[in-house]
């Protein structure tokens, strides 16, 4: 079976955050945004849209911008919410930046927006989303990739 260029992507971020030393004991494929009390922190991958370049010549490769999201998430209750996600943070930053083609199977991952909330009842949660612009190609009339 194959799998779409989404899904593709979507399964390379996550083996690269998943690479050794993992960023996490947690890291999910398209998960809701609760996080379980059991869980100290925990990120998330997946694709949320992607448009396709318009005029491209019949029969040659479509270039799409598509967008996937990675989101942070860390529980404290010694310290505030935003410092117990940031190391998670700069961590998951770091390690797509240093890979930005995701071995070749992109042509790039540009630099994500970033969005923050947090949480202050019993144990405080700290919740980053980074929603990363990823440039890359599927064959002509298919969402395969080349």
């Amino acid at each position: 079976m194959s799998f779409s260029a989404f899904a593709r992507i979507t399964g390379a971020l996550v083996a690269l955050l998943e690479a050794e030393p993992p960023l996490s004991q947690q890291i999910f494929r398209a998960r809701d945004r609760q996080l379980a009390e059991e869980f100290p922190d925990a990120i998330n991958v997946q694709f949320d849209g992607a448009l396709p370049a318009r005029g491209a010549i019949f029969g040659a490769p479509v270039d799409w911008e598509s967008k996937f999201t990675i989101e942070c998430y860390a529980r404290t209750t010694t310290t505030s919410a935003d410092l117990a996600v940031d190391p998670l943070l700069m961590q998951v930053y770091e390690r797509i930046a240093a890979d930005r083609t995701l071995g070749d199977l992109v042509t790039d991952i540009g630099e994500p927006m970033i969005e923050a909330e947090y949480n202050a009842e019993q144990q405080r949660t700290g919740w980053v989303r980074m929603s990363y612009p990823v440039m890359h190609q599927t064959n002509n009339l298919t969402l395969e990739q080349p």
